[in-house]
């Protein structure tokens, strides 16, 4: 599977996927409006669908770039996840309740510094991304989606520009990357749900992939996801929280 080429039709298919992300993203996090209510707890099964997603959307605009080119855009690019990163945490914390996991936006800074530096196959970018790997190890355990998370804007990287095993691979460390050994046992006992999120985990990518290659009708017309996107992530969070504090309240 080839990277696809930078045209409009390529533009509306990228932007779709990112609607999905997003909006499965949200869908996710309604479960956190009232904790352990059996109909809101169906949300984690569209929800499995966000991250894989937008770490498609990553690699899919670094597969736009020279590989060792780093410019403004790039420049842009990892300052604002960064910048979002560190504003979002607050946000991400009064919602999950807790601070033992870091937000999202973490991993996919660390995601995009070794795919983008795997993707020169030069020695000091790709010492830098061991450096990379080694500080997210240290942190697996409070990075969503761990090592694995980290390493799949890289593998959705090579799937796209090289095709053969990777999109396989990359679907595999989707599922491998939300096994918990909650998710496993349930599994193994049949439990309908977490079958559903297991395939959730398997159909993100293919999806996203089938997104970006099907050509679109020319009347469906797509809005863009701009920059918005990084206000969007905590302040939809923000909004979760306070709503669910209402809904506490006696």
């Amino acid at each position: 599977m080839n990277a696809p080429q930078a045209s409009r039709r390529r533009e509306r298919g990228l932007d779709l996927v990112k609607w999905l992300a997003l909006l499965s993203m949200a869908i996710d996090h309604l479960r956190f409006l009232i904790p352990d209510h059996p109909l809101l707890a169906w949300s984690f099964v569209p929800g499995r669908l966000a991250f894989p997603l937008f770490c498609l959307a990553l690699a899919v605009n670094l597969a736009r770039s020279r590989p060792g080119v780093f410019g403004r855009s790039e420049q842009r690019y990892i300052g604002a996840l960064l910048l979002f990163a560190v504003l979002s945490e607050p946000a991400h914390d009064l919602m999950l309740g807790n601070a033992h996991k870091l937000n999202i936006l973490i991993t996919l800074a660390l995601g995009w510094g070794v795919a983008w530096c795997a993707n020169t196959l030069q020695r000091g970018p790709l010492l830098l991304a061991g450096l990379m790997l080694a500080g997210a190890g240290w942190l697996s355990a409070n990075l969503t989606y761990g090592m694995l998370g980290v390493l799949l804007p890289t593998l959705c990287l090579l799937a796209l520009q090289r095709g053969g095993p990777w999109p396989a691979l990359a679907t595999l460390v989707v599922l491998l990357a939300n096994l918990t050994p909650r998710l496993g046992a349930a599994l193994l006992a049949g439990q309908p749900r977490d079958w559903l999120i297991a395939a959730s985990c398997l159909a993100a990518l293919p999806l996203g992939f089938w997104l970006l290659r099907t050509p679109l009708a020319e009347r469906l017309r797509v809005p863009p996801v701009g920059r918005w996107a990084y206000f969007f992530y905590p302040l939809h969070m923000l909004a979760i929280a306070a709503a669910a504090w209402l809904l506490r309240m006696p």
